[in-house]
Parts: C-alpha cells; sequence; structure tokens
C-alpha cells in the first residue's frame, strides 16, 4: 500500500474541509452551534431528518443513525468506494497538492494503474463506435433489437463490439503509444499467444468499478463457430479481481442509496440488463464465477436486503442455494424469487415485455420456504429415508440462522411437515452432529461479516476498550506493551488493533488518519474513529487503562493456573517426583502472581 508523510496528510486536512465534501452530495444545516446533513451513507441524502453532524474545524464527522464516525479521508473511501491511497490522491489533486510516495514501487503501481485505466476507457468508446457507427457492428446492433435491449440501457451499460479482427486491438492500441509491456498486463490479450485478442467479434459489456471507471470486460460470442465460448470475461489484472466486483454494481449505486432498496442478484449480463430496463435498478451479477465473500461485502456497504433470482435450472438452484446460505449467515434479510415461464430474466423480457417480466418477478419466498419446497419436490417425506434426508437438507440452513427463537420456529414447522415430535426433530440434529462442527468458527464469521458499524461502548470486552484507549493513546502503547502481551487477550477485535499498534509503532506513525488506514477491517476502522470524537477516550482514560491492563493479566494468570492444575491431576501419576516438584512450584509462583493483582484489585476496588 502507498504510504505518504505525515506531512501531506496535515497539509491536506488543512487545505480541503469537510463541509465543501459534504455540500457536494447533499444540503447542510445549522441547528444551534451544529452542522447537520442528511446522511449520505444509510439514507443516500433521503431521510427526512438530518441524523449526520459534523464539525468542520476539527474534519470529523458522526451519524447518529447508522453509526458511521471518520474523517475527509475515511468520507471519501466510503463515498467513492476507494481504498485510503486513491482517498489521499482524490483530496491532494482536490487541494492542488503533489504528492509523493515514499516507495518508487508504489509510484510504479500507481502509474501502471492509471495507465490501465485510460486504456479500458479509450477502449470502451471505440467497442461503442464500432457498434453505432460502423457496418462491422450491424450484426451485433441488429442482436441487441433482436434481445429487446433499449437503446436507453445500451448507453447505460455503455455497450460495443470487439471487430472481428484479430489484428486491430494490437494495431489500434499501439498506434496509441501503448507499451507491449503494458498490453500483455491489460488482460485483453492471449497470455500464451500475445499479441493474439481475447475478444473478437464479440459484443462487449464493459465492467466498471465503483467509481465508474472501466477495468474489465465481458464479451458475448456473434461468431456461432464451433467451441468458441459464448461467454469470455477478462482475468484478474492490476486493475480488476472477478471475485471482487459484480457486473451492474456501479450502474446500481445510486438507486441502492435510497432507503429500504434491496439488491437483486442475478445470474448473467443480459439478465442484469433485462431488470434494469424492467424498473429494477439495484439488478447486478457476479462475473464468471459463484457469489463470493467479497461480493457479499460489496453489497453490505449498501443494504442488508437481497432479492436472488438466478436462473430456474439445475445449475440455477445451486447458485441460489450457496448465495442465500452465505447471506443468511452474514444476517442479510434474503428472498428467493422464481420465474415460472422462461429460464431468466433476460429471455422473460424477450418473449412478454416488461410487465410480464413484472408479474413473473413479484411473488417471491422466503429462504426457509424456497427450501422447503424444493426439497419436498426433491424427497419423499410420506416414507422414513424421505424424511430424514428431508431433514438433512434443511440443517446447513438452520446452522446459518443466527436467531435460536427463529431456528426454533422452523423446527416446528418441519416437525408438523414430517409429522413426527419435535423432540425426535432435534434429537437427529444433535445425533446426527449436522450442524458444524467449529461453532466458534460459525460464530465468528457471523461475528465479521456482520455489518453493524456503530460503537456502543457499553457492549465492548474489556480487551478491546484498552485496545481503544491505547489507540487515543498512541505514545503510551511502547511501554504498555511490556505489560500486556498479545497472547493475553481473548477478544479477536482487540487482537487485530494491538496489531495494527505494533504496525504503528514501528512505523513511526503519527497522524490518525494513516493510523485508521492501517485497520483492514471497515467495522473495526469506525470503531476507532468513532474513539477519537468521544470524551471518554481523552485524558481521563489513562487511569481506567491500568485497572483494565490488570484485569487483563489477572484472567491470564488465572487461566494458566486452570490449565497447570489440569497438567498436574493428569499426569502426577506418570510423571517423575522432579517433574511433578517443578509443576507444583510453577503453580505456587503463579499463586503468588495472582494474590498480587487481587489484592491490589480489590484495594482500589475498597478505595472507589
Amino acid at each position: 500500500m502507498a504510504r505518504f508523510s505525515e506531512r501531506v496528510i496535515e497539509e491536506i486536512k488543512k487545505s480541503v474541509r469537510l463541509s465543501t465534501l459534504i455540500s457536494e452530495r447533499t444540503e447542510i444545516v445549522k441547528k444551534g452551534s451544529r452542522l447537520w446533513a442528511k446522511c449520505p451513507f444509510h439514507g443516500g441524502g433521503n431521510e427526512r431528518t438530518p441524523s449526520f453532524t459534523f464539525d468542520d474545524e476539527r474534519g470529523t464527522y458522526h451519524c447518529f443513525g447508522c453509526g458511521e464516525s471518520g474523517n475527509i479521508f475515511s468520507f471519501v473511501e466510503k463515498t467513492e468506494h476507494v481504498t485510503f491511497p486513491e482517498a489521499v490522491k482524490i483530496l491532494a489533486e482536490k487541494a492542488s497538492i503533489q504528492l509523493e510516495e515514499e516507495t518508487p514501487e508504489s509510484q510504479r503501481k500507481s502509474k501502471e494503474k492509471d495507465n490501465l485505466r485510460e486504456l479500458y476507457n479509450r477502449l470502451t468508446k471505440t467497442f461503442e463506435y464500432f457498434l453505432t457507427s460502423r457496418n462491422e457492428g450491424r450484426n451485433a446492433l441488429l442482436y441487441l433489437e433482436k434481445r429487446n435491449v433499449s437503446e436507453e440501457m445500451r448507453k447505460k451499460f455503455l455497450l460495443g463490439y470487439a471487430p472481428n479482427n484479430p489484428d486491430f486491438l494490437y494495431s489500434f492500441l499501439k498506434e496509441k503509444g501503448y507499451s507491449d509491456d503494458l498490453m500483455m498486463r491489460s488482460g485483453l490479450f492471449s497470455a500464451r499467444k500475445f499479441p493474439y485478442p481475447l475478444f473478437t467479434d464479440r459484443l462487449m459489456f464493459p465492467i466498471r468499478d465503483l467509481r465508474g471507471n472501466v477495468v474489465a470486460f465481458s464479451g458475448r460470442d456473434l461468431s456461432n463457430r464451433d467451441g468458441a465460448p459464448k461467454y469470455i470475461n477478462s482475468p484478474d489484472t492490476p486493475l480488476y479481481s472477478k471475485k471482487s466486483l459484480l457486473f451492474g454494481a456501479y450502474e446500481s449505486i445510486n438507486a441502492l442509496r435510497k432507503d429500504g432498496s434491496e439488491a437483486i442478484l442475478i445470474e448473467g449480463n443480459f439478465d442484469v440488463i433485462a431488470m434494469h430496463q424492467a424498473g429494477y435498478e439495484t439488478a447486478m451479477a457476479p462475473l464468471g464465477t459463484s457469489f463470493t465473500d467479497e461480493q457479499k461485502d460489496l453489497i453490505g456497504r449498501y443494504t442488508h436486503k437481497v432479492s436472488l433470482l438466478f436462473d430456474s435450472d439445475g445449475a440455477g438452484e445451486k447458485s441460489t442455494e450457496k448465495a442465500l446460505m452465505m447471506l443468511v449467515r452474514s444476517g442479510f434479510e434474503v428472498n428467493v424469487h422464481h420465474l415460472s415461464s422462461y429460464k431468466d430474466a433476460s429471455e422473460t423480457l424477450e418473449k412478454i415485455g416488461k410487465e410480464g417480466l413484472e408479474k413473473e418477478y413479484s411473488a417471491s419466498l422466503s429462504p426457509y420456504n424456497y427450501l422447503v419446497e424444493k426439497n419436498i419436490r426433491r424427497y419423499n417425506i410420506t416414507m422414513p429415508r424421505g424424511k430424514s434426508d428431508f431433514l438433512k437438507s434443511l440443517i446447513p440452513f438452520l446452522s446459518a440462522l443466527n436467531s435460536s427463537v427463529e431456528r426454533d420456529g422452523y423446527i416446528q414447522d418441519i416437525a408438523m411437515r414430517l409429522n413426527v415430535s419435535e423432540n425426535d426433530v432435534r434429537q437427529d440434529i444433535s445425533r446426527g452432529k449436522f450442524f458444524e462442527e467449529d461453532s466458534g468458527r460459525r460464530e465468528k464469521e457471523i461475528k465479521d461479516s456482520y455489518q453493524d458499524n456503530s460503537l456502543n461502548v457499553a457492549k465492548v470486552s474489556m480487551d478491546l476498550y484498552a485496545m481503544l484507549i491505547l489507540s487515543n493513546h498512541r505514545d503510551l502503547f511502547p511501554s504498555y506493551r511490556n505489560r500486556l502481551r498479545f497472547s493475553d487477550l481473548a477478544d479477536n477485535d482487540a487482537k487485530v488493533i494491538y496489531t495494527v499498534l505494533e504496525n504503528a509503532m514501528r512505523e513511526e506513525v503519527e497522524s490518525d488518519e494513516v493510523f485508521l488506514s492501517l485497520i483492514g477491517d471497515d467495522r473495526l476502522r469506525n470503531y476507532v474513529s468513532t474513539s477519537f470524537l468521544l470524551d471518554e477516550f481523552k485524558e481521563g482514560s489513562v487511569v481506567v487503562l491500568d485497572e483494565i491492563v490488570d484485569r487483563i493479566t489477572l484472567r491470564s494468570l488465572e487461566e494458566s493456573r486452570k490449565l497447570l492444575n489440569n497438567q498436574i491431576a493428569l499426569m502426577s501419576s506418570n510423571i517423575s517426583q522432579n517433574e511433578l516438584s517443578e509443576l507444583v512450584l510453577r503453580k505456587s509462583k503463579l499463586d503468588l502472581e495472582i494474590n498480587v493483582f487481587r489484592n491490589r484489585l480489590f484495594r482500589n476496588e475498597e478505595e472507589i
């Protein structure tokens, strides 16, 4: 990751006012001594009552609706959907500040990405030109008309045509001054037969990042040649990772920002376009892969409501079930839609038009009812084996639920459908160990993927509380790390921040903005950013820190003593007297240390 000097960060902070950034997106109002706006994150600027307040002098903000907090850098990161280094560059450009990145390698990579963006955006216009203004693209244009794709959608998705000439692409880019090295890294040519292009005689679907830059292509074959793949997608490049983007995501952003919006997850490029054309402007699709965690997290930035509309064939059902499990496990509200007349949204639009697609799409099922209907067709639940197989098919879904109450309700329904007792259902679940064996890992995955970004100080662990204090007083970390070891921490979030504090200490990071950029987890970054705004973590918090460190140390010592006691009990008959004496001596030393900490803490409590 590119690193910038503290001087540059401070210069940007002094030059760019938060009010300028916010006013570009929503209206600012003053109430009393505070400035307010409608939240640009959870409300998309459409809230009735402003819940987003900011301090222009300090350059910080907080939303009382969604809990987002931060500064000018995090504001740009989240509204422009960019990384911290990219946010620094955007703000530096606004302030006309010359950036000096610290490493030549980061400069080289940044330059390469800029060149690739220019290349892709230029090529997108060229492919559009071939589609609309050259005879070579006439068949592609007729194909779009046959598929009932409107001119509005063609322009919205920047559709184009790659000509049926294997020499065109290389010659065109060479003429524009692009080097062979850049072209080989662009993902546009065969890795084995450079300069043979990946895309010839294909309808081109540009893939855009969340800022609207074209970073890749998906090409639909129009040649009907034997053996030609129906679709070819760009490989991963320095600009593009197919597991992290969704086709149609950028085109859906404005609609997703509206309150109550839902993302529609669909299967193919034409299906996305068909849904947008029918008025469902939040439809998007994976890019030649199954649905990924990264794509789930991308959707989670905007909404926790998702509708699934994959193809109605066997492959589509598998895709539906996999995506459904991932989303339910992460706390999303999910609905499943099924097109009964035709295979997919594109074919439905083509055959029966927009009104027909709207009618087909209107019906939906909950994840549970979708799985029940699917598996009732699959298994004969009038027979004992069918009952057992039906129950097993639902266990992954039941184990993915965050709510025990919801799970119990479904168990009751399963028992009624199978005409068996609830106790029998629960016993089968327990006996067969159908739930994931590592429940701790499942709980961690749920916690990690659930997008609740607001910091509730009353609910954080003492481990995390200590790390938040140290994040606010990083000059104290070198001394406290001698008293508080990484292994003493029991909270995984606290361990993450401890590691960041270590890195910040080694790299001599001073500014809050650079420190926040070292935190990879959006939720934790928001926690720390919020703590910077709270008086609770200012000077007085250091007094509390000593007691918390003592309590964490005491807990660690007691855990060690517990393990040692178990070791003595289990091994006393199988080890020599000298070895046993050594274990007992270690336990005695632990007892003394524990008593010291207990006495100190107990005395402090009495004084309070």
